[in-house]
C-alpha cells in the first residue's frame, strides 16, 4: 500500500510521514518545496516535488497510491495577495480531492483546522458548532472554503475523513507557537493579550491523522486538540519548566487593534509585514477552546496533558 501526503515537507506533514515510515508504509511525499526535506528521503519517503496549484502535476503524484492525506495549505497570518489564500487552501484541495476521486483512491484525510468551527467570541466550539457567520481572518475563511470543498467531495461520493487541529506546539518546530514560545523565553516577546486557546501537542495530531484514516467515519470531522488554557499560562508554565524568572507582560484588545489598524495600513504601503496585522488581532482577541470529546471517544485518541509536552519542547528547544 502506498500514501502519498501532500505538504509532507511541512511541519504537520513531515511528522506524519516520519510515523507512516516507523509503521513500514511506503510514503510519496509531494511539496512545493521539497528540498526543504531532504531527511524524509533518506529515511525512506519518496520525495516528488509539485504545486497542488498544478492538476497535471497532481495526476503523477497520485498515480500508483491506494491512500491520501491532504496536508498541503498556506499557514500564514499575512499575505501581500490575500488571493494567495484561496488560490491555494481552496482550489488547490479542489485539484487533489477531484483527482484523488477522479483516480479511485481507497481512502482520504483532510487536514483542516479548528478555525473553521465559527465558534462565538469566547465560546466552547465542537463539531456541531453552528458556524458564526463571518470570519477573523483570510486564513479562516480560505480553511473554511477548501473544508466545504473537501466534504462537498465526500458527499459526492469520495471516501473522506477531516481532522481539525487546533493550537500546534511541540519540538522540531521554529515558527507559530512554538516560535512565539522562543521570542518569549529569549525575552524578544515585547507582550500578549491574554487569550485563551486549545493547545495540542503535535505527537498527538499525528496519531489523530492515523486513527482518522484508518477509524475516522466517513464524511465526519474531528478536532485535534488538547487543553485549553490562557497564553499566558502556557508560556508562564514553559518559563517555569525552563527555569527563566520571566512573566508574559499583557496589553488590552483596544490597544493591540489600534497598533494593528496602524500596521496595517503602513503594510499595504510598504508592501512589508506589519509587526501585527489586523488579521492577528482580530484572532487574538477571540480565544479559541473547544471540546475534544468526539476525537477522544470515536477514534480512541488520547492526548498529552499540556505540562508533559511543555516540558519535552522546551527540552528540545535549550538541546
Amino acid at each position: 500500500m502506498t500514501v502519498l501526503v501532500t505538504g509532507g515537507a511541512g511541519y504537520i506533514g513531515g511528522k506524519l510521514v516520519e510515523s507512516l515510515l516507523a509503521r513500514r508504509e511506503k510514503v510519496r511525499v509531494f511539496d512545493l518545496r521539497i528540498e526543504s526535506a531532504p531527511h524524509l528521503g533518506r529515511i525512506g519517503a519518496e520525495l516528488m516535488a509539485g504545486d497542488i496549484l498544478d492538476r497535471a502535476a497532481v495526476r503523477p503524484a497520485l498515480d500508483g497510491c491506494d491512500r491520501l492525506f491532504h496536508a498541503a495549505a498556506l499557514f500564514a497570518m499575512w499575505q501581500p495577495d490575500k488571493r494567495a489564500y484561496y488560490e491555494v487552501n481552496v482550489e488547490g484541495t479542489r485539484n487533489v480531492l477531484e483527482t484523488a476521486f477522479e483516480m479511485g483512491i481507497e481512502r482520504v484525510v483532510h487536514t483542516s483546522s479548528a478555525v473553521t468551527i465559527g465558534e462565538g467570541r469566547d465560546g466552547l466550539g465542537d463539531e456541531e458548532t453552528v458556524h458564526r457567520g463571518y470570519f477573523l481572518s483570510d486564513y479562516e475563511r480560505s480553511k473554511y472554503l477548501g473544508e466545504q470543498v473537501a466534504l462537498e467531495m465526500s458527499q459526492q461520493g469520495l471516501p473522506l475523513v477531516c481532522v481539525n487541529p487546533t493550537t500546534v506546539y511541540g519540538p522540531g518546530q521554529t515558527t507559530h507557537m512554538t516560535g512565539a514560545l522562543i521570542r518569549f523565553l529569549n525575552g524578544r516577546l515585547p507582550a500578549v493579550v491574554d487569550t485563551w486557546l486549545n493547545f495540542v501537542f503535535i505527537d498527538d495530531v499525528v496519531q489523530g491523522h492515523l486513527l482518522a484514516m484508518d477509524r475516522g467515519e466517513l464524511g465526519q470531522r474531528y478536532i485535534l486538540g488538547g487543553e485549553n488554557t490562557s497564553l499566558v499560562q502556557f508560556l508562564s508554565l514553559a518559563a517555569e519548566i525552563a527555569g527563566v524568572k520571566r512573566e508574559p507582560r499583557t496589553v488590552p484588545g483596544s490597544l493591540l487593534n489600534g497598533t494593528a489598524r496602524v500596521m496595517g495600513a503602513l503594510s499595504k504601503v510598504t508592501g512589508r509585514r506589519p509587526w501585527v496585522s489586523p488579521d492577528e488581532a482580530r484572532t487574538a482577541l477571540h480565544s479559541f477552546i473547544f471540546d475534544t470529546r468526539k476525537a477522544r471517544e470515536a477514534l480512541g485518541l488520547e492526548f498529552t496533558p499540556l505540562l508533559v509536552g511543555l516540558r519535552e519542547t522546551v527540552n528540545w528547544l535549550l538541546e
